[in-house]
């Protein structure tokens, strides 16, 4: 299996930071995640067929071009996704301040001074100085301490980069979901409208035969072709109101003013006929889901939280140099014959904190095996995910077979029984009935096609995403691999 993101990750940044001696932990996969990456298949996928769906800008193949130009917006002008993306700004910025704390600082100082003097001859008179300094510091770094918090900085920044990225995800799916919505209530708003058309049509023809003084039709026929109608046009207002919250639930995702989205809206969804399900095998999973990528580098930062509550216990060793020049006048201040010079290195020791090192080793310890828990509950769901999008696929699909089968066959019974009706061979009631049937057989239809686009969504989700325009950095190590090879 290709490395993920987050184990080319963590090659990368050991062997650029981790200098020296450590006390970090080694990293121990979780047995569960082990037995994940070892599945050949999932249950409710064809084991022959190892390929994974194509990701990339899954949306499409949902709903084609009309839904990638409203994706564009949402990634532009998305609030949620604004916030996501400056939290994790903040994060990269929080690891440039902890990697800071290894770097030797330099400062400068400059003063000047005025003093009032008393004389031998009892007068007083004032005299001016001025200094100027330049001091430097450096933590030696000696058990790793420092390069242990900036490991664990890198790995929480790459973890809020990804937990962008998994919110960009998010942000799609619950968009693609709300369009579908949208393309729903259209459609069948249309067919509410044709239906009441169709309603009409009979009614229109019942009441003409029933004034022609045709034998076969008699008053009640046509109060009942009314009623009819008059049912069939009561759909109408709500479905349209109900598209048009819609469409204003995305112009709140969209961060557009109330009613943009209806002015353009024409969306429809792709045909479904086709649909092949590829999902790779379970091992593929664990380098495509960001939630299982955060959850492995949060351990990891965890760990190397553990190795500096290790490296408090020992010396910190720190060094300073300083130069200072001092004269009475501005223009001969960098007098070198007037310079002090310092050179100092320090050694601290804990000696007694009242338990407080120890019980912060303990505590980080314990969060790091919580979040160990958390990586293998993350990846188990992560699985579960797919298997359930599966088996709604599945079901669906074949759902949405037979009720296209049923549609067709309504359809054709609707249009029989409308002949022998124009021809007086059958009764208002059989033209009703097969209408409404017919009527039925769509909607469930319409419904059953936007589950079913629900559940690409999922499936889109639930592998991953397109969320790999993350560049990674190359290494070739793993927490998977180095705790196979080493036994540890």
């Amino acid at each position: 299996m290709a490395p993920s993101f987050t184990r080319a990750l963590a090659g990368s940044l050991a062997s650029v930071l981790a200098v020296g001696c450590t006390l970090t932990p080694p990293p121990q996969t979780p047995g569960l995640v082990l037995e994940v990456s070892d599945l050949d298949h999932f249950n409710g996928a064809d084991a022959a067929t190892p390929e994974i769906a194509p990701l990339e800008a899954w949306w499409r193949q949902i709903g084609g071009e009309a839904l990638d130009e409203w994706v564009g917006v949402l990634r532009c002008d998305s609030l949620p996704l604004h916030e996501a993306r400056l939290r994790a700004v903040q994060a990269r910025e929080q690891e440039h301040l902890v990697r800071s704390d290894s770097r030797p600082a330099v400062s400068m100082t400059g003063a000047t001074t005025t003093s009032r003097n008393l004389g031998p001859d009892g007068r007083f008179s004032w005299s001016e100085g001025y200094s100027a300094g330049l001091d430097a510091s450096f933590d030696v770094d000696v058990f790793g301490r420092l390069r242990t918090s900036e490991r664990a900085a890198a790995y929480s920044a790459a973890a809020a980069e990804l937990a962008y990225r998994a919110a960009e995800q998010r942000e799609i799916a619950a968009l693609t979901r709300n369009w579908i919505s949208a393309v729903a209530l259209q459609r069948r708003l249309d067919l509410a409208v044709a239906n009441a058309d169709s309603f009409r049509t009979t009614f229109e023809l019942t009441d003409q035969r029933y004034r022609a003084g045709s034998p076969t039709v008699s008053a009640s026929d046509v109060q009942i072709a009314r009623q009819n109608l008059d049912t069939a046009l009561i759909d109408i207002p709500n479905l349209a109101a109900q598209l048009g919250i819609q469409l204003l639930v995305i112009d709140e995702q969209l961060a557009r003013l109330p009613g943009e989205s209806a002015l353009e809206f024409s969306g429809s969804l792709l045909p479904m006929t086709n649909l092949q399900i590829l999902v790779g095998q379970p091992a593929d999973l664990l380098a495509n889901r960001p939630d299982v990528a955060v959850a492995e580098l949060a351990y990891l930062a965890a760990l190397e939280d553990v190795g500096a509550a290790r490296a408090s216990f020992y010396p910190a060793l720190s060094l300073s140099a300083g130069l200072t020049f001092q004269n009475d006048t501005p223009e001969d201040l960098f007098d070198w014959d007037r310079h002090i010079a310092r050179l100092a290195a320090s050694l601290a020791q804990p000696v007694f904190t009242g338990g407080r090192l120890e019980a912060r080793l303990r505590l980080e310890q314990a969060q790091a095996e919580e979040l160990a828990a958390a990586y293998a509950r993350t990846t188990l769901a992560a699985v579960v995910d797919v298997e359930i999008a599966l088996e709604n696929l599945n079901g669906l699909t074949g759902q949405k077979a037979q009720l296209e089968a049923a549609v067709a066959s309504a359809r054709l019974s609707n249009e029989i029984v409308q002949n022998r009706y124009r021809q007086g061979l059958v009764s208002i009631l059989a033209v009703l009935e097969t209408q409404r049937s017919l009527n039925a057989a769509e909607q469930n239809l319409i419904l059953t096609e936007q589950a079913l686009a629900n559940a690409q969504v999922d499936l889109f989700v639930s592998l991953g995403g397109d969320w790999t325009g993350v560049a990674a950095p190359s290494a070739d190590t793993s927490i998977l691999t180095t705790t196979r090879t080493s036994g540890d």
